[in-house]
């Protein structure tokens, strides 16, 4: 088995830890635990290197603090208006959101606080998702201009149904 002292996250924005068969993540990124390049592809690493320890059978992802599971880009990221910065960014989260749904093992989403954007789509992308009861979940990237590109579009309807999907917009 792999301890979590050989497994090591190549951003200090992830945490992992190891109990048993279980791998926890936490996004540690403060104030609002977003996700950026560094810590997308730390995200896809470290599943990479869970799913080739087999005595892993389960992973978990949480966000750390309270407030925040995740709430999804840094949106600084998309503040010079260039396209390649955003098209670079889709691409990271589509491959790290992707990477995760691939993992082997049960995938939970313990979300402890707010979900949004990337943050929800991160969510959507494990098997289960457990929700803490202040929690608020939402996809509000068009009202910033974007477009939730990391398979919540498709993973969304799909878990709720189109209509449910369509019809609740959770944070107004």
């Amino acid at each position: 088995m792999i301890e979590s002292t050989t497994i090591k996250s190549t951003t200090s924005k992830l945490k992992l830890d190891i109990t048993d068969h279980t791998a926890l993540i936490t996004l540690d990124n403060p104030g609002a635990n977003t996700w950026d390049l560094e810590n997308l592809q730390g995200l896809c690493t470290l599943v990479e290197k869970l799913n080739d320890d087999r005595s892993i059978y389960a992973l978990v992802i949480t966000g750390a603090g309270e407030k925040f599971f995740s709430a999804g880009a840094d949106l600084k990221l998309f503040a010079s208006g260039e396209n390649a910065a955003a098209l670079d960014m889709a691409r990271a989260f589509g491959k790290a959101f992707e990477t995760l749904a691939a993992f082997r093992g049960v995938s939970i989403a313990a979300i402890n606080g707010f979900a949004m954007g990337g943050g929800l789509e991160v969510a959507l992308a494990c098997d289960i998702r457990i929700a803490e009861e202040q929690a608020q979940l939402a996809l509000p990237e068009a009202k910033v201009g974007l477009l939730p590109a990391a398979g919540g579009t498709q993973r969304l309807p799909w878990l709720v149904g189109e209509g449910w999907a369509k019809a609740h917009d959770i944070v107004r």
